[in-house]
């Protein structure tokens, strides 16, 4: 058994966005590659307290000739959750023709993203979505300033093509 490490500097999760799709969908729309592009991807640096979220959700109900509750699968919801410190560039500034994470927010522009475990190579996955959640904040016993980030996941996460 293989543990997903995110201890070293080899196995560090990263969060690229891009306002342009830069991902190869597979015929069967499962699968996705992601092709990295300097011009366009903003990598968000300082990732904290993440949450990768596939939520199943079910409906159940009880016919009365029956002594157990029927359930079916209806559609998931799927998000990605951090904290993330701010720094300029990524929050304001942005990369390329991707704008920073407040811009893209505000103006409510749909993202292409790639989530990496384990370095990013051979384990990520890939969709679209939404900005959510900023709530910038600052005290004290933490000079710097923390937000939290949603990024609400329009459709399936579809995982990368390689093994």
């Amino acid at each position: 058994m293989a543990y997903l490490n995110v201890s070293s500097t080899s196995s560090f999760v990263s969060l690229s966005i891009s306002t342009t799709d830069n991902r190869t969908i597979s015929a069967d729309g499962t699968t996705a590659t992601w092709a990295a592009s300097t011009a366009t991807d903003l990598v968000v640096p300082a990732l904290q307290d993440i949450t990768v979220t596939n939520n199943n959700g079910t409906f159940r109900w009880v016919q009365l000739d029956s002594t157990s509750r029927a359930v079916v699968a209806t559609p998931a919801t799927n998000s990605l959750n951090f904290n993330i410190v701010l720094d300029d560039a990524s929050f304001f500034a942005g990369q390329g023709s991707t704008k920073g994470l407040f811009n893209i927010s505000n103006n409510k522009t749909r993202v292409y993203f790639k989530f990496a475990w384990g370095g990013g190579t051979t384990r990520y996955v890939t969709g679209s979505g939404y900005l959510a959640g900023l709530a910038p904040k600052v005290n004290p016993d933490q000079p710097v300033w923390i937000s939290p980030l949603i990024l609400e996941v329009d459709g399936n996460f579809l995982p990368n093509t390689q093994s």
